[in-house]
């Protein structure tokens, strides 16, 4: 495939991701090409062997598909995956995590930030140490908010449940006075308002989905691809039901999807997990690697 003409590979766990295509749709004039893990939904209680062994055959698959740029719009996969994969991937790989923290320490007055995230990507403590490295100074307070994906994925962004469980995570974060909250998760700008509801209007919102997506665009400036015009194709797969995932997806960005495709993963067995992370990450040993 030319290069030129090669589509951004993005993938999460199931629609949250979209919000990063929403973003990129908006930015850049390229074929972007979508993948929701839907048959290992929610990642944020997985594994950190898990969500390496995902994240990693999601992107041998979005470049058996031709993607040039890989997206992890997923705030789990970025914190507990990304270092491998931009190690050995062998096309630039873009993650959550650090354009949400430069944009929020950019915006913060008082320097006391909130964040909002799942089990997985609060415990990696990722978030944690790039405001260490990138604004020491910065107060981070991190709420884990388990029951958030699944509402969401099951279309429930509005209405009492929904604000209910926003407060129990929220009225901690007020009580630590922050003045800026960041959204942990790509699937948490679809309850916008509802946050903003409770957070109220004095405290800054950052949505990582829209800095990560100037990154890429900025990026592809940079290697001579943000000018292509030509006709989109972009594409969505799913590793769960197609017809369900197009339902979900459709609802979420305002606009009907034609088609879906099916790619059925590979088994997650936990020897499996160990062979193949071998095979993919020879040369990584994680957050201890010296």
């Amino acid at each position: 495939m030319d290069l030129a003409h090669a589509p951004i590979g993005i993938y999460d766990s199931g629609v949250g991701g979209l919000t990063v295509w929403l973003a990129l749709k908006q930015l850049v004039k390229q074929d972007l090409l979508y993948y929701g893990d839907t048959a290992h939904i929610p990642y944020g209680d997985k594994k950190k062997e898990q969500i390496l062994f995902y994240s990693h055959n999601i992107t041998r698959f979005l470049k058996q598909q031709g993607a040039r740029v890989i997206v992890a719009a997923c705030n789990t996969s970025s914190a507990l995956a990304l270092p491998s994969l931009q190690l050995t991937a062998g096309v630039p790989v873009f993650g959550m995590i650090e354009p949400a923290v430069k944009k929020a320490s950019s915006v913060t007055k008082n320097r006391r930030i909130g964040l909002i995230a799942t089990v997985g990507t609060v415990q990696s403590g990722s978030y944690q140490k790039m405001f260490q490295q990138l604004a020491p100074d910065i107060s981070l307070y991190a709420q884990p908010c388990p029951k958030l994906v699944p509402l969401i994925e099951a279309g429930k962004i509005d209405g009492p449940e929904i604000y209910s469980v926003l407060r129990q995570y929220l009225d901690p974060l007020k009580k630590q006075n922050i003045d800026t909250l960041i959204l942990g998760c790509t699937h948490y700008p679809f309850i916008l308002q509802p946050i903003r509801d409770i957070i109220g209007s004095d405290v800054q919102i950052v949505d990582p989905a829209w800095q990560l997506a100037m990154d890429v665009r900025d990026w592809l400036r940079e290697h001579g691809f943000a000018d292509i015009q030509r006709p989109t194709n972009d594409q969505f797969w799913t590793s769960g039901n197609p017809q369900e995932f197009q339902r979900k997806a459709s609802f979420f960005i305002g606009s009907q999807i034609k088609t879906v495709k099916y790619h059925q993963p590979p088994e997650d067995l936990p020897s499996k997990i160990q062979s193949v992370l071998g095979e993919l990450v020879p040369g990584w040993r994680g957050d201890d690697d010296q």
